[in-house]
C-alpha cells in the first residue's frame, strides 16, 4: 500500500490557485489565494467563452462567404475582355481560398479554447476548484506579466 500523500486536497487547490495567479501576472503569495483566484478565473472564463464564440462565428461567416464567392465565379456570366475573364477566374478563387484557410486556422485555435472554457465553467459550477484551476493553468493561454517600474 503506497504511503499517503502529504498534500491535502485543500493545499493542492491553494497551490494551483497560486500558480494560476502567478501565470496571470498577479502576486502568488497572498493570504487567501482561492478568494483572489476564483473570481478572476470566473471573469476570464466568461471573457474567453465570449471571445471564442465571436471568433468562431466570424470565421464561419467568412468561410461561408468565401466559398460562395468561389462558387459564384464559375456561375457568373463572363462579360468583358479576356484579361478580365482570366483575372476573375483565377484570382477571385485564390483570394477565396486564402480566406477559407484563414477561417480554418481561426476555428482550429478558437474551438479548443471554447471547449476548455466550457470545461472550466462546469468544474466551477460543480465546486471542483482544483480541476478548474488546473485546466486554467494548463489549458488557457496565460497573459504576460505586466512590467513593474523599480520602486513602485
Amino acid at each position: 500500500m503506497p504511503a499517503p500523500s502529504p498534500w491535502t486536497r485543500l493545499s493542492r487547490t491553494e497551490f494551483m490557485a497560486r500558480r494560476y495567479l502567478a501565470s496571470r501576472g498577479g502576486a502568488p503569495m497572498v493570504e487567501d489565494p482561492l478568494r483572489m483566484a476564483l473570481p478572476k478565473l470566473r471573469r476570464e472564463v466568461a471573457q474567453c467563452r465570449r471571445l471564442a464564440r465571436l471568433d468562431l462565428g466570424l470565421a464561419a461567416a467568412l468561410v461561408s462567404v468565401a466559398l460562395t464567392v468561389m462558387g459564384s465565379v464559375w456561375l457568373a456570366p463572363l462579360h468583358g475582355g479576356i484579361l478580365l475573364v482570366l483575372v476573375y477566374l483565377h484570382l477571385v478563387p485564390l483570394l477565396g481560398l486564402a480566406v477559407v484557410v484563414w477561417g480554418a486556422i481561426v476555428m482550429e485555435t478558437s474551438a479548443p479554447r471554447l471547449a476548455t472554457a466550457r470545461r472550466i465553467a462546469r468544474a466551477l459550477q460543480s465546486g471542483a476548484w482544483l480541476e478548474a484551476l488546473d485546466l486554467a493553468v494548463h489549458g488557457l493561454p496565460g497573459r504576460p506579466a505586466e512590467a513593474v517600474a523599480p520602486g513602485a
